[in-house]
């Protein structure tokens, strides 16, 4: 993850309980577009291109949590993150019900 140098919405988020944070899709901001276009810039068209919808979502989950001190599951789509679980109680809940199978694509953030 980038250090942000730019205000993120976790600064805004601070001090809330994991069931009030952002669950579901969520809003890529521009300032996240903008950090994956320079990155993008860095690279062959066709080196990047794999990972860019991977980068957006990472970098996206990073602007919402990043130092809230909650472990993420989110899943990767095209249109951004989608947050599946929020913190310990969420995470252990998803990872007893969701067979391996079906969270293969699942990635863990880790808000520290």
């Amino acid at each position: 993850m980038l250090s942000y140098l730019i205000h993120n919405a976790a600064l805004d988020l601070k001090g809330k309980p994991p069931e009030e944070l952002p669950h579901g899709l969520l809003v890529v901001p521009p300032e996240v577009r903008e950090i994956v276009a320079e990155e993008r810039g860095k690279h062959s068209p066709e080196a990047f291109a794999p990972y860019q919808a991977l980068r957006l979502c990472a970098e996206t989950v990073g602007w919402y949590f990043d130092g809230l001190g909650h472990e993420v599951m989110y899943r990767p789509t095209p249109e951004g993150p989608e947050v599946l679980a929020v913190g310990a109680d969420e995470t252990i809940t998803l990872r007893k019900s969701v067979p391996l199978e079906s969270r293969r694509d699942v990635k863990t953030y880790l808000g520290y």
